[in-house]
């Protein structure tokens, strides 16, 4: 044991790291990360706070336990366990400096979890603070904490003193902590558990305040992330970011318009994204002064709004402050990168630009990576995952489960969001059943870290009836355009043809059988027409391929990528060639589109299939909602399952987008349960959220006069639109108990949460080249040298040919799948080596499952 305490041992010819360094470090990092203008409940400095809560979060780590486990490793018991002295430790030196009550608990939390989760409060303040004479078990907490402050005294008495009258300027003394940590009526236990028991979590007794939670949110994340950065080395400067140049993004967006010939709708069409792009600069001006922190951007599809919302952000923000922009679906993300990569020269690996969703390679680039590659890497992926590059593309998920009962590394990226501009991408695609949770998470970020918040969309999810509008999702927000109705009157593209089954909803025998609609979509398309069919599940677009490909000869597009792929991927120009060479004469190109398709092989089918579409060639996609939103691709037709207003109107936005013929055909029909199901696929997407919204589509379709059968794009996008999300606000969607959980505190309740639901999946990696072979063989025998490093960087390689399998019951079909599947060494992955010639693989539906699942749409 040395004589002074240390907090980590010496490693790779560094000297150990002494724990008053370690503390001093963490507080001044701990302070530099939070916001200066954020103030406690008590209405004092957060920066001052954060750092006192800092500088005790280790102290635990003075007893002699911990001192010789951290040289020899030789004791794990719980005596070496620190958080919850640090906790003690921490409370008594806020209540001696005068901290407001809630202020010494929320530190008390957030020192007691800073290795763990958030829990709920007061189950936990209580249990660890409250002692309980039936069981000697019960307080075995607490009588480690007296035995590790009895130790302290005994062997750091000096140490602890020094420290503790330097934390409380004199106010108190280690000496009079000591005393107070016992079993007697008058200890710090019995205040701790007094004070969680005043505030009554929970019940009708005086509650904690609203901010309780946020409060605790800041410490927690701030601490960990100045914890976890200086621990591992993390400098300074690494965590600073550069600063988009908004004249970079301005000067690409001029260049967009290329050569026309003046008169064309085309040209007409990048002027009218033009003058919306002014107008929302201009709405950006009258934004800043007013009295919201919350606006939306209301605009056609097609109109350029990831570029337009991004303008706006940036002219929004202020220097040093980052820019996040979400996106509820992962099947676009790649399309927004691209565009973000090409504007800004970057590689998104740098502090300019992060992108982070479930099967994205994270890292940010640091220093010499020549110095310690695996080191280097580590600590690459720990800062990007913070949000700390000056713009981050992400996923509701990411952004969202962050904010609500979040893990340890999730929290690291909070402090990143203090003064940040956040945009929204499609709002409406949120769960409802989060609704009333998202409006007090989004209170939260512009109240508690001054962020400032664009939810852009077509379809906005709001009303115009002024008595349901506080329902709405957002119900106080400033319309950054000036005039939506203009520019929805500019875009007459389609007209929806409303089929016989909707109008006759509620009744399943109206249903559209599949062999119905592959005839359907063959016989009323022309032989030059691109075409598109939105299924709801994967059953259903796997059984309307199947209907196509049983009643005419097509050239299908994923058996022709088999042919061309190789160690690189697949060509997609040499792809598109070779389905052009293919088709004979009256023939048609067929690609099937899900997310059982392994992530690169439907990014490259993607690709092909809006070349072929520019291209004329006679196509048939048929595609689960994954194509439905933010996806830049058109066609002549399109047909969507019935499905929410909001997704009608998206599904519309992939027909005849630029105006390439006077007017695009799309038709909202009711498709049939696919075999072996009872459901329709729309009742078993659309009904398990509470509200029955395909019943508010049905409902507003017939408010809006469609009984003719067909209806204009402008009285979709805009009438239909607005009457749905007021019936949708008239049924109060959200659920009031995820706010409570917020309000009481509950970190474990909401952490249980999940944007997409909870399900047990597993993550097969479908290999279907040597290159793919060779990654998985390298993944093994990084888990057989326990080289866990080496294994996280080819597990993010291997994401992009990964594709997660939803198990619904061990008795499932896909449950079965998975237990015949090679598991990858001792891992939770599966192996499909050679996928070709075996039932669970099809070169043009992928993995082979048979129930529905869209969750991967969303991580």
């Amino acid at each position: 044991m040395v004589d002074t305490p240390i907090s980590h041992p010496a490693e790779d010819g560094d000297e150990a790291t002494l724990l008053l360094d370690h503390l001093n470090e963490v507080a001044e990092r701990a302070e530099s990360v939070v916001s200066t203008d954020a103030t406690t409940i008590g209405d004092d400095p957060l920066t001052e706070m954060v750092a006192i809560v800092a500088r005790c979060h280790d102290f635990g780590k003075a007893t002699t336990w911990f001192q010789e486990y951290v040289v020899d490793e030789r004791d794990t018991s719980k005596r070496t366990n620190h958080s919850l002295f640090g906790a003690y430790l921490g409370y008594y030196v806020l209540d001696r400096l005068g901290y407001d009550s809630e202020d010494c608990l929320a530190a008390f939390v957030a020192l007691a979890k800073h290795h763990g989760r958030l829990p709920d409060t007061e189950e936990y303040v209580e249990g660890v603070s409250r002692f309980d004479n039936k069981s000697e078990a019960s307080n075995e907490r607490q009588r480690v904490v007296i035995e590790q402050v009895e130790n302290v005294n005994d062997h750091r008495r000096t140490f602890a003193r020094s420290f503790v009258s330097d934390a409380t300027d004199g106010n108190g003394s280690w000496e009079e902590f000591a005393e107070k940590i016992n079993d007697a009526d008058d200890s710090l236990f019995d205040t701790v558990y007094d004070h969680v028991s005043m505030f009554g979590f929970g019940s009708d007794r005086s509650a904690p305040s609203d901010e309780f939670y946020e409060l605790l949110l800041q410490l927690w994340s701030g601490l960990i992330l100045a914890d976890k950065t200086v621990a591992a080395g993390v400098e300074d400067g690494d965590l600073d970011a550069s600063e988009p140049d908004t004249r970079t993004l301005s000067e690409y967006i001029a260049d967009l318009g290329g050569d026309t010939d003046g008169d064309s709708q085309e040209d007409a069409l990048d002027t009218l994204r033009d003058e919306a792009r002014d107008d929302v600069l201009d709405g950006v001006e009258q934004f800043r002064d007013s009295d919201t922190s919350i606006a939306t951007l209301t605009l056609p599809t097609g109109m350029g709004k990831t570029l337009t919302g991004l303008n706006a952000a940036l002219a929004l923000r202020n220097e040093s402050e980052r820019v996040v922009y979400a996106l509820p679906f992962t099947s676009v993300i790649d399309q927004v990168a691209d565009e973000l990569t090409d504007v800004f020269d970057t590689d998104a690996r740098d502090d300019l630009l992060t992108i982070h969703h479930h099967l994205a390679e994270t890292v940010t680039k640091l220093g010499d990576p020549d110095d310690d590659p695996d080191e280097h890497a580590r600590l690459a992926e720990m800062v990007a995952e913070s949000w700390r590059s000056g713009m981050t593309l992400t996923t509701f998920v990411q952004l969202f489960e962050s904010l609500v009962g979040p893990s340890n590394t999730q929290s690291m990226k909070l402090p990143a969001l203090y003064d940040s501009v956040i945009v929204l991408d499609e709002p409406q695609a949120l769960p409802m059943e989060w609704w009333k949770l998202v409006r007090r998470i989004t209170t939260i970020l512009t109240e508690e870290y001054n962020a400032t918040i664009i939810a852009m969309t077509a379809t906005q999810p709001a009303t115009n009836d002024e008595d349901a509008a506080s329902q709405a999702l957002f119900d106080d927000a400033f319309e950054l355009v000036n005039d939506v109705d203009r520019y929805f009157d500019h875009f007459e593209r389609v007209e929806y043809d409303i089929h016989d089954s909707v109008l006759a909803f509620d009744d399943t025998d109206a249903t559209v059988d599949y062999e119905t609609a592959g005839r359907t979509i063959l016989n009323e398309t022309g032989e030059t027409e691109s075409v598109l069919a939105i299924c709801n599940t994967i059953d259903s677009a796997t059984e309307l391929t199947d209907s196509i490909e049983e009643r005419e000869a097509v050239v299908d597009v994923g058996r022709c990528l088999e042919l061309e792929l190789d160690d690189d991927g697949a060509d997609v120009d040499a792809l598109v060639k070779r389905v052009e060479a293919t088709l004979g004469s009256n023939e048609r190109a067929l690609v099937h589109l899900s997310t059982r398709l392994r992530p690169r092989d439907r990014l490259a089918l993607i690709e092909a299939t809006k070349q072929l579409t520019e291209y004329d060639v006679p196509i048939v996609a048929v595609s689960t909602q994954l194509i439905e939103a933010g996806v830049d691709i058109s066609f002549d037709r399109v047909y969507r399952d019935i499905a929410p207003i909001d997704s009608a109107v998206q599904a519309a936005g992939r027909c005849n987008r630029s105006f390439e013929s006077d007017l695009g055909a799309v038709t909202l029909w009711w498709l049939a349960p696919p075999a072996g199901t009872t459901k329709t696929p729309a009742q078993a997407v659309y009904d398990s959220e509470g509200v029955s919204t395909i019943s508010l589509t049905s409902k507003t379709l017939d408010a809006i006069g469609a009984n003719d059968g067909t209806v204009a794009e402008r009285t979709m996008t805009r009438e239909a639109v607005q009457h749905y999300y007021g019936l949708v606000a008239g049924r109060n969607p959200g659920s009031p108990q995820y706010v409570e959980w917020v309000d009481e505190a509950k970190g474990a309740k909401l952490g249980t949460l999940s944007l997409i639901g909870q399900r047990e999946s597993v993550d097969v990696v479908v290999c279907r080249t040597d290159a793919d072979r060779d990654l998985v063989d390298a993944m093994e025998l990084a888990v057989r040298e326990f080289d866990y490093d080496a294994f996280d960087d080819r597990r993010d390689e291997a994401k992009e040919i990964t594709v997660s399998l939803p198990i619904y019951s061990q008795d499932s079909t896909e449950a079965e799948t998975a237990r015949h599947l090679e598991p990858l060494g001792d891992t939770d992955l599966c192996v499909l080596r050679r996928p070709q010639g075996t039932s669970y693989f099809d070169t043009t539906k992928g993995l082979a499952v048979d129930e529905p699942s869209v969750d991967d749409r969303f991580l």
